[in-house]
């Protein structure tokens, strides 16, 4: 018998060996500054957390880019033309791919990449239930580290790469120019890609997004301890941290910290191993979120080989999407 479709595409990548994740870790956290992964952040909690977190009154950057999306993707659709392929880096919970999805002409197939493979699964099922014609083919895998893609068998139009969310943003630079480098030679040369930037603005603002009264970011930020202690056997305590989140006004970015409440050994799950001791005050640091003006955004996308078509913002002009090309052979 042929296997299940979903679990013959989610073939495509093995997840990497504790040891692997264990050496990585490590690695990060005997760094200066210390860090940590920021795929880490999503197991199946994270991932929820992180839908919260999209509904937060503070978290401006999901309703600004929803609303681009209301008002352009039709634009959109015009442009790329009938028959696309569309591949979805981050798919989540996908409310923003219904509206992209809902515009397309006739898709014929739709790619989800996403390393919350519960979410994944459940999101494509969805998927084909509303579209009931198009093929779905998701992919659990860490997309920055992903070397190929699976095709439908039917003819297609051109394709269109869908990378909502500012997660470009999540990237330091040169990493960001290798990545969007790396989508244009998986989705083919001349193809196109939607992609999502916030844009820089005052600091209370974006302070306050990543600092919600609420203290949902602050649970996100916490819960890559708790995800590393089930996937390693890790000891980290997350009640020995505290959540920061500030703004760094001369490298444009937003900078998400653990900081230590105490001086602390942690070990990572290996009896062999050196334990990592990290003391109070000293910061980890999980995830920098970069902040662009519309120049140096299509600098940066200009260096990874792509074209910018057209872009919009919303009406604060808080946000903005992207189309681009990338250069043809």
């Amino acid at each position: 018998m042929a296997p299940d479709r979903d679990e013959a595409v989610n073939a495509v990548l093995e997840p990497p060996c504790p040891e692997q994740i264990r050496r990585e870790i490590r690695e990060g956290l005997t760094d200066s500054p210390r860090r940590l992964p920021a795929r880490f952040f999503y197991d199946a909690r994270g991932a929820r957390l992180f839908e919260e977190i999209t509904r937060l009154d503070e978290y401006y950057l999901t309703d600004a880019e929803v609303e681009i999306l209301g008002r352009r993707a039709a634009r959109v659709a015009e442009l790329v033309g009938r028959g696309v392929r569309m591949v979805e880096y981050g798919s989540g919970s996908g409310e923003k791919t219904w509206i992209v999805l809902g515009e397309l002409e006739a898709p014929s197939a739709y790619v989800p990449v996403d390393v919350a493979r519960e979410q994944l699964l459940s999101f494509a099922r969805r998927v084909r239930e509303r579209f009931p014609g198009l093929e779905v083919l998701p992919v659990a895998a860490d997309y920055t580290r992903l070397d190929e893609l699976p095709w439908p068998e039917a003819e297609s139009g051109a394709t269109l790469a869908f990378f909502p969310g500012s997660t470009v943003g999540n990237l330091e630079p040169p990493e960001a120019v290798a990545f969007l480098s790396r989508i244009a030679d998986q989705t083919g040369r001349g193809e196109y890609l939607l992609i999502g930037a916030d844009l820089v603005k005052n600091r209370r603002t974006l302070e306050r997004a990543y600092n919600d009264a609420r203290g949902v970011t602050a649970e996100f930020n916490l819960n890559i301890l708790h995800h590393l202690n089930r996937l390693l056997g890790a000891d980290f305590d997350p009640e020995g941290f505290r959540h920061r989140a500030i703004w760094n006004d001369e490298r444009s970015r937003i900078e998400m910290h653990l900081v230590s409440l105490r001086d602390q050994v942690v070990a990572l799950g290996d009896p062999d191993a050196e334990e990592v001791e990290i003391s109070r005050g000293e910061v980890v640091v999980t995830e920098h979120s970069y902040k662009y003006e519309i120049d140096s955004f299509h600098e940066l996308v200009r260096r990874a080989g792509y074209r910018p078509v057209e872009y919009w913002t919303d009406t604060d002009d808080r946000f903005s999407v992207h189309l681009l090309q990338s250069a043809s052979p």
